[in-house]
């Protein structure tokens, strides 16, 4: 027997033991996403009913006194009636965004209504019209104060418009964070900016196919367009911060700021006067809605009401490029300490 006749016995490949703390800790993920998801998108939307939603009623004080009080006998709060003798200021006050509608009672009843606010702003004052209308025995007139176009009448086109700026925000810095940890703050930021230019324009341009751009003019499209980058770029600010603070656990404080709670929170899906009580004082101070209001308000109703959500959306930004400084300067003198 020669020394190739000699057969050395292969040893078995074994898979090594799985590591199920690992395992374990993979799937939070998932099961926090699943828990957070159903827990914040069901009770903003489980019941899209007004909540103290801001109506204006028209006419004669001794005719919509009652007509008031009978309405919220049988509603409770789901309307906040504001009643006046002038036309022109329940307008006023649709068109500045401070009432989702008014019922104007007179030879006919005329059902104010703003249709980029939302279709179920459409809805509620119309209903309340023609109820009015069945007690006095009149037609019903409807007023469209911020009309839409055939392509855009489900308004929630914006709405997606900002869930794209907001995904080219944090998944800009998400990748950053995982394919260049190290990478330096100003590097960071040159790309986010780059990110917050070309998102909005590619989100619009694609979105402009099938919603021939909202029907608005070169000026609201430009405001529109600067609104939007600006919320990219703070997006991509709070994710830098968040990732700095709490390294690779970040994922979830991101996903619960800018997914969770920002768009249930926006008014984008419903209008805020739909919203349950809770979501509704988010709406007043988080990162979606100081977008998502305003460029509602740049497309439908002339940039009115818009510059108190500007200036949350400022806030956000300031509050964010100076949280993640302060945390670098004090990185810096630690490291040079070392």
């Amino acid at each position: 027997m020669t020394d190739t006749d000699v057969r050395v016995p292969s040893e078995e490949v074994v898979d090594p033991p799985t590591n199920w703390k690992m395992v374990g800790s993979g799937l939070a993920f998932p099961l926090f996403f699943v828990i957070m998801f159903c827990l914040c998108y069901v009770s903003a939307f489980h019941s899209p009913l007004p909540n103290q939603a801001p109506i204006v009623v028209v006419g004669p004080a001794s005719v919509t006194a009652s007509l008031i009080e009978g309405i919220e006998a049988t509603s409770g709060d789901k309307f906040d009636f504001v009643a006046t003798e002038n036309s022109a200021d329940a307008i006023s006050r649709i068109d500045n965004r401070d009432a989702i509608g008014a019922v104007e009672i007179g030879d006919t009843v005329t059902a104010h209504i703003a249709t980029g606010a939302g279709a179920s702003t459409v809805s509620v004052v119309s209903s309340l019209a023609h109820s009015v209308a069945e007690q006095t025995g009149q037609q019903v007139t409807v007023i469209d104060s911020a009309p839409v176009t055939a392509r855009d009448s489900s308004t929630v086109g914006l709405f997606y418009f900002l869930i794209v700026c907001t995904l080219g925000g944090y998944l800009t810095i998400t990748v950053l964070s995982q394919v260049a940890p190290r990478m330096r703050l100003r590097e960071q930021y040159s790309i986010l900016a780059g990110a917050a230019i070309l998102t909005p324009l590619i989100a619009f341009g694609i979105t402009s196919i099938f919603m021939h751009a909202f029907g608005a003019s070169v000026g609201q499209i430009l405001q529109l367009l600067g609104i939007s980058m600006v919320y990219t770029f703070t997006v991509g600010a709070v994710s830098i911060l968040l990732n700095r603070l709490l390294g690779q656990a970040a994922i979830f404080a991101v996903l619960t700021v800018l997914v969770f709670i920002n768009f249930p929170s926006s008014g984008g899906a419903i209008p805020v006067s739909f919203l349950p009580g809770f979501w509704q004082h988010i709406h007043s101070f988080w990162l979606g809605s100081a977008a998502m209001e305003p460029i509602r308000s740049v497309i439908y109703f002339d940039g009115n009401g818009a510059g108190p959500h500007l200036l949350v959306l400022g806030i956000w930004l300031v509050a964010a490029l100076g949280l993640t400084g302060l945390l670098a300067s004090r990185q810096s003198k630690k490291t040079a300490a070392q």
